[in-house]
């Protein structure tokens, strides 16, 4: 009897562990869930950024010392000024003006279809641990140069200049034409090289998401990645309507 009492004992606290366990994913799902609604919506923006990154405000600065050994925050704060003083001229930033950040790890992005004028909108991710993965998914952005363009969100920020102006960007992968030819081609394919440097990208310019697939898995082989033919001018974003 007292061997049999030992057993039950053991499973029911294997029982407790487990029920502990699966409480405590739930919990973790339900926050992510509402941490993705969308936050701080700009005035008239077809896109709207959600589940903040913990912490407080931190300057452009402090944000490239915090992330000093990630490449995509080297020479940040200076690439950083170049950028808005190159798209919002207006605003004059000066070296001594201080650029407050806020980052997120999703956005939403709203826009409609001039095929059939159904309306729509993407969910895309920009973290490091998204469900226990890695994700940063990709948009289609409107460019002066015609053709399509691509990019991979790397980290989508929200910078408040010292006149109090807010302005959202994206810090990206771009996609470039690829050279390499596979042997099997479809109507509609067309191939991309995810350029290695890190861009800014306004999210003015961003039509909605993009589903890029890798040509292969192999490790020894460059990344190239396929996409259907789309045309960025087949979409309207939101806000060109409301």
């Amino acid at each position: 009897m007292a061997r049999i009492d030992e057993v039950q004992e053991a499973i029911a606290r294997i029982r407790m562990t487990i029920d502990n366990y699966d409480e405590s994913q739930r919990e973790s799902e339900e926050n992510e869930e509402l941490d993705e609604s969308p936050v701080d919506v700009q005035d008239s923006a077809h896109w709207a950024f959600g589940a903040p990154v913990s912490g407080r405000l931190v300057n452009s600065r402090a944000l490239e010392e915090l992330n000093d050994s990630s490449p995509a925050f080297g020479n940040f704060d200076f690439r950083l000024r170049e950028f808005v003083s190159e798209t919002f001229p207006e605003e004059h930033i000066k070296y001594e003006d201080t650029i407050m950040i806020r980052r997120f790890k999703c956005v939403h992005i709203s826009y409609q279809s001039l095929e059939d004028w159904r309306g729509a909108r993407d969910i895309l991710r920009c973290s490091p641990s998204f469900h226990h993965n890695v994700r940063y998914d990709c948009v289609l952005v409107n460019m002066v140069d015609p053709g399509l363009h691509c990019a991979r969100l790397r980290a989508l920020l929200r910078c408040t200049l010292p006149s109090g102006r807010q302005i959202d960007i994206a810090l990206v992968h771009m996609f470039e034409p690829s050279r390499w030819k596979p042997r099997t081609r479809w109507a509609g394919c067309q191939i991309r090289d995810e350029v290695k440097e890190y861009s800014f990208l306004s999210m003015e310019h961003v039509v909605r998401g993009a589903l890029l697939a890798p040509v292969s898995g192999a490790s020894n082989e460059p990344t190239h990645f396929l996409i259907d033919t789309i045309d960025a001018d087949m979409f309207l974003r939101t806000d060109m309507y409301s």
